[in-house]
């Protein structure tokens, strides 16, 4: 199986996955006409806005708190050549944490013109970072990738979940 049919099975089976998370970055249907595009905004990073800090109380008495700073990171969109759609718009996104955590979930959507149009997720446990890319076949106008994070410390304890962080745009011919 080539890695370019690898790489769409992935992302069809993650699709259930990514459906839910897709909730928070879409707005509902009701919201909006059937025939209407909304614009999304997106919380711009800057200045370490992009920091998600996450306290964890001390296991023993005496012991000081663990604080864990989680990075989310979304990259400007890129054109890309070859792969699923002989060439494209490619968004990435990426999250990195100062000590490891049990589990991270990250999304990553690409918006043209101000919406979305592509989005894809990934999961992974005992782990500092993790990445995850999307694609689009190219078109003229407006990219922006939007990127989620999620984050687990420890084993049956609560998540924390990021805002959605916007990168810089870039216009294609």
């Amino acid at each position: 199986m080539s890695n370019d049919t690898h790489s769409f099975i992935r992302r069809v089976a993650l699709g259930a996955c990514a459906a839910s998370l897709v909730a928070l970055v879409v707005p509902s249907a009701t919201a909006q006409a059937a025939t209407e595009r909304q614009a999304v905004t997106l919380a711009k990073p800057g200045s370490g806005a992009t920091v998600l800090t996450i306290t964890l109380p001390a296991t023993r008495a005496g012991a000081a708190p663990q604080t864990i700073d989680c990075t989310v990171t979304p990259s400007t969109p890129f054109r890309y050549y070859g792969g699923p759609y002989g060439g494209g718009e490619e968004g990435l996104a990426s999250v990195s944490c100062t000590a490891p955590v049990y589990k991270i979930q990250l999304g990553v959507a690409l918006y043209y013109n101000g919406s979305q149009v592509t989005y894809n997720s990934t999961t992974v446990y005992n782990a500092l970072s993790s990445s995850a890319d999307t694609e689009y076949p190219l078109k003229q106008g407006t990219y922006q990738t939007g990127a989620q994070a999620t984050i687990t410390t420890v084993y049956g304890g609560a998540s924390v979940t990021s805002p959605v962080y916007g990168s810089a745009t870039v216009n294609l011919p």
